[in-house]
């Protein structure tokens, strides 16, 4: 492999194989300092962990010498719309240009796909499903589109968001599937896409899935994972949530609701009459309510920190009696398919799946205190119309995530960390820490600067007159500053907000503003009109409208936003992205640091709302050619010591220091698209 870095270099040259296949594609010192360092990374047999700023090109910057290297890869990146694109777009573009066939095969969780014996099932005359005229209706569609359908990826079905009733009845879990019983197991797309995996040279997943697989080990390919000479993560900045997630032990009312349409269904399709199937699913439905439905304490209303018997904001007896009540529900269900889940495979399945939950309840919730453990924490998670989530979760995923990498023999595989916002320093602590890699000679790192010249193409406006942001007036008063910029603008404007309510709060100001006639007439989206998707496609719509938009959301939009272009202009981030110091996860995470002699706000809370200050910032300049305003609405960035710090992670945009200057800075913005459009028609 010594030709590797060689390759490389040739690839990504003026007058290479890229450039030949892609006429717009600029040559990118950065772009090529990454592709070497990975190609590097992968002929030592090390890790590395790169930081590249938006615009180097980071994707074929870690394709092209993966696939000049010829070793098999799984390519994992945060989210499915990325790993659609990764599939569909970017991989057949190297692929292509460097003239290099590579089998590149799309692997998903099984939850994303359809699962032809429930389907049947739930199509059974007489079942519940059939009695919801509307979910009837909607399994038809299903079935037709079922019969055309080769992937069987549920994605397809544009009726079919993440919330739709129907999703639970027609996708398997590892709990319910049948397996090689299945009547339909040599038509499972679950089975396709895993044999297509297994026979692939390159695999797309998504983090979720990854952890999954590799962590928790469901029973998802587990065969072929281990075989690959390489393993990208892109979007890594994402990885150690991700990985808390999948690492913690919890159960739900989601969880229980599932299990009570479980019973519906199984107990009608095979065990009907032995057992009152309706009474027992009313049971643990009410008992579940009943948890969901306990009064709280003001400050406790998302989560409560559980270091003792009872959650924090909760009475200790009417807690014992909704979990006794909860307890004796779960477990008559239990009794119930314990006696007649011989009769069939599906029931087998139902009881192993109610074990499990028992499990975990008999873990989380009637015992006493929390087990003291510096490594983890407990909580009670409060949701929307009485649902609940009891969690135990790491406080990192450095423990699993050091053996992955590190327990691996030297040479045998090699992992590549890539993402835009990986830390503040060379050694990309932030990052390196949380998963429990700093310190090891292993794992390299790496900080790409973007290419963009944002002294040029951006400017930064953080307002001294706004009241301080635990002030109720601050977000009235930040939106009467935001509908008159976006006025001037015509729309083009995007909010991020630090949390839902504000969401709600700054719409319902914008909106105000315009009913009154105090600002140019605009349109206000929300997050939670629509979905993400959708919401997108409305604001890019409204950039050829005649009054534009006004785009307000929080944490979901704050990154894997891209929005290139003049139709977004003006990103507005109300306040600094500090996490609560009451969440029990950063709770936990500050005493510990605290234990270890450093300080919760400066080696915490700082560097997390550094990292999601720049990822948010990071929306406005997506190309070359993009010019924006960035105003923070937090007067703290000039007022508090710590203001530098979060500065100085902030690309380096030229200063709006007043009104006046922000509103020439928007007025020259106006003007360059105008005369941008008069030159194109001339």
């Amino acid at each position: 492999m010594i030709d590797l870095a060689h390759g490389v270099a040739a690839a990504f040259a003026a007058q290479g194989p890229l450039a030949a296949g892609h006429p717009g594609l600029r040559p990118r010192p950065g772009q090529l300092q990454m592709a070497l360092a990975v190609a590097q990374a992968l002929q030592a047999g090390e890790h590395l962990a790169v930081e590249a700023g938006t615009g180097v090109g980071k994707t074929f910057a870690y394709l092209v010498p993966v696939l000049l290297s010829g070793r098999r890869a799984l390519l994992s990146t945060a989210t499915q719309a990325l790993q659609d694109q990764l599939f569909t777009r970017d991989i057949p573009a190297v692929s292509r240009a460097l003239g290099l066939p590579v089998r590149a095969a799309l692997l998903k969780g099984r939850s994303n796909y359809l699962c032809l014996h429930r389907l049947e099932l739930a199509r059974t005359v007489g079942s519940s499903a059939q009695r919801d005229p509307a979910i009837a209706a909607g399994l038809e569609r299903v079935q037709r589109w079922a019969r055309i359908t080769r992937s069987g990826d549920v994605g397809e079905l544009d009726m079919l968001d993440e919330r739709s009733p129907l999703r639970p009845l027609i996708t398997s879990t590892r709990h319910n599937c049948v397996g090689a019983s299945c009547s339909q197991a040599a038509q499972c797309h679950v089975n396709l896409a895993r044999r297509q995996a297994r026979e692939a040279d390159w695999v797309v997943i998504n983090h979720h899935l990854f952890f999954s697989d590799q962590v928790i080990r469901e029973a998802e390919a587990v065969d072929w994972l281990p075989e690959t000479g390489v393993v990208v993560l892109d979007e890594a900045h994402q990885l150690n949530d991700t990985g808390i997630q999948l690492l913690s032990q919890s159960i739900s009312s989601d969880n229980l609701h599932d299990l009570v349409r479980e019973l519906a269904v199984l107990g009608h399709a095979w065990a009907r009459g032995l057992r009152p199937w309706g009474h027992l699913a009313l049971c643990l439905e009410q008992a579940c309510r009943t948890l969901g439905s306990l009064s709280r304490e003001a400050g406790t209303q998302g989560r409560s920190r559980w270091t003792e018997s009872t959650p924090e904001g909760l009475d200790p007896g009417t807690w014992l009696l909704a979990v006794s009540g909860l307890d004796h529900a779960l477990t008559a269900v239990l009794e119930a398919v314990s006696a007649t889940a011989q009769g069939a495979a599906e029931l087998m399945r139902l009881f192993g799946r109610i074990k499990e939950l028992q499990t975990t309840w008999s873990l989380l919730a009637p015992g006493g205190p929390s087990p003291q453990d510096a490594a983890s924490v407990r909580w009670m998670e409060w949701g929307a119309d009485r649902s609940w989530r009891m969690v135990r979760a790491p406080l990192d995923s450095a423990a699993r995530f050091t053996r992955l990498v590190l327990d691996a023999g030297p040479g045998t595989r090699s992992w590549i960390f890539a993402s835009a916002t990986l830390g503040h320093d060379d050694a990309l602590s932030w990052f390196t820490r949380g998963l429990g890699l700093a310190d090891h000679s292993t794992v390299r790192t790496l900080r790409v600067a973007s290419p963009f010249d944002h002294g040029d193409q951006a400017a930064l406006y953080v307002p001294h007159d706004l009241p301080e942001p635990s002030d109720a007036a601050h977000t009235p008063q930040l939106a009467v500053r935001v509908a008159q910029w976006a006025g001037r603008l015509g729309g083009r404007t995007l909010v991020l907000t630090t949390t839902l309510r504000a969401v709600a709060r700054m719409a319902d100001a914008l909106n105000e503003q315009v009913l009154q006639g105090r600002c140019a007439p605009m349109t206000v989206l929300a997050q939670g009109q629509l979905s993400r998707a959708a919401l997108l496609a409305r604001f890019r719509a409204a950039e050829s409208s005649r009054h534009g938009a006004v785009l307000v959301a929080s944490v979901s939009f704050w990154e894997g936003v891209d929005l290139p272009g003049d139709g977004l202009q003006l990103l507005v981030i109300d306040k600094l992205p500090f996490p609560s110091p009451d969440d029990p996860l950063t709770a936990a995470r500050s005493e510990r640091l605290e234990a270890q002699g450093l300080k919760a706000f400066s080696d915490g809370h700082l560097p997390e709302a550094a990292m999601a200050l720049k990822q948010g910032a990071g929306r406005l300049i997506r190309t070359e050619t993009d010019r924006g305003v960035l105003v923070i609405g937090d007067r703290r960035l000039l007022t508090r010591s710590y203001g530098h710090q979060l500065l100085a992670g902030l690309p380096p945009m030229r200063r709006l220091m007043d009104d006046a200057e922000m509103n020439a800075a928007l007025d020259a913005l106006v003007f360059t698209r105008s005369s941008t459009k008069d030159h194109s028609r001339s």
